[in-house]
């Protein structure tokens, strides 16, 4: 399972590098600028029930010292493992300097590399416990996640297009122009079964080029945010992902388009898209982009266009890239 972590910096360039270097590693990161920020983050996790394995947090912020907020981080969040960052380790005083190498303490400058070494390190020598109450919780809701495939040159991709449509457990099989050749969405009752039919079930399929499995999950929004949201119409948390509405494609041509959002405004571009006219769905995923939206128009020059004016000038919003769907069983 994708390991959370908390990104505690003043300098906005380390947070955007460290945060895009992390999630290529694998590592779902949410950056906060100071320690108020950060401490707000963690009262939401604490109200939507969401572990946190890892924090990071720089020892000289403008607001909260570091030491000081990484001791009331602890007094939350128990289990959770603490790396301190500090360029100024030379200033610190002996116990100060001990009690962070006894959590974990790394120097600026790193890479991400160095970074994740000394998160598997902590984690190995501190496991977690598992809270069984909120991990039933939560799993007893239908999960899901998207696969997005490329096919290789010379399979027979009709064939593996009909395996996966009527595979157990998939939900949405699409065939798309562009460098994916197909999108997949796949449900369960658990997470650890859906990744078992991606890992089982799709991942070593004949004609496969390469895949990634993008688990689908909600973004930690403020209470007010929801509140819009849930005030025009869209449930976010009794719907299952992606099925918000139905899809008619006698009436529509449809797009996937991926999105990828400085994780820092997140908070302002997801609402918007969740509220966007011709936005069938936006689903929070992790990966290169970190939000799939599924966009129709009554021709694909509509969705050019709201793409356009509507997605790609978004404050926060770095890539777009667009997967018009191809109906295979018409072709």
């Amino acid at each position: 399972m994708q390991k959370r972590i908390l990104l505690i910096d003043d300098e906005a360039s380390l947070r955007r590098s460290l945060s895009l270097g992390l999630k290529q590693l694998g590592y779902d990161v949410e950056p906060c600028e100071n320690g108020f920020s950060a401490l707000s983050k963690l009262e939401l996790y604490k109200k939507n029930d969401i572990n946190l394995d890892t924090v990071l947090v720089d020892i000289n912020l403008p607001d909260i010292n570091g030491i000081k907020l990484g001791k009331i981080i602890k007094s939350k969040y128990p289990d959770t493992s603490m790396l301190y960052i500090t360029g100024y380790a030379d200033n610190l005083d002996f116990d100060d300097l001990e009690e962070l190498r006894a959590d974990g303490l790394i120097e600026k400058p790193f890479t991400p590399e160095e970074i994740t070494e000394k998160i598997n390190m902590i984690l190995s020598v501190k496991p977690k416990e598992k809270h069984t109450e909120t991990v039933d919780k939560k799993e007893s809701k239908t999960t899901s996640a998207y696969v997005i495939i490329k096919v290789k040159e010379d399979a027979d991709f009709f064939n593996l297009y009909k395996k996966l449509y009527f595979m157990e457990g998939v939900l949405y099989c699409d065939a798309t122009k562009g460098d994916i050749d197909i999108f997949l969405l796949i449900q369960s009752d658990t997470s650890e079964h859906c990744h078992k039919i991606f890992e089982n079930e799709i991942k070593n399929l004949d004609g496969i080029k390469s895949s990634q499995y993008l688990p689908v999950g909600i973004p930690v929004l403020d209470e007010s945010i929801k509140e819009i949201i849930n005030a025009a119409g869209i449930t976010m948390f009794e719907d299952m992902p992606g099925m918000s509405k139905e899809r008619d494609s006698k009436k529509a041509v449809y797009s996937y388009v991926l999105v990828d959002v400085d994780r820092e405004k997140l908070e302002h571009v997801y609402p918007v898209l969740r509220l966007t006219e011709n936005v069938l769905y936006c689903d929070f995923t992790n990966g290169s982009y970190n939000l799939i939206l599924m966009v129709y128009g009554s021709q694909f020059s509509e969705i050019d266009k709201t793409i356009e004016k509507k997605i790609i000038n978004l404050d926060g919003v770095l890539k777009v890239k667009e997967y018009p769907i191809i109906n295979i069983f018409e072709m």
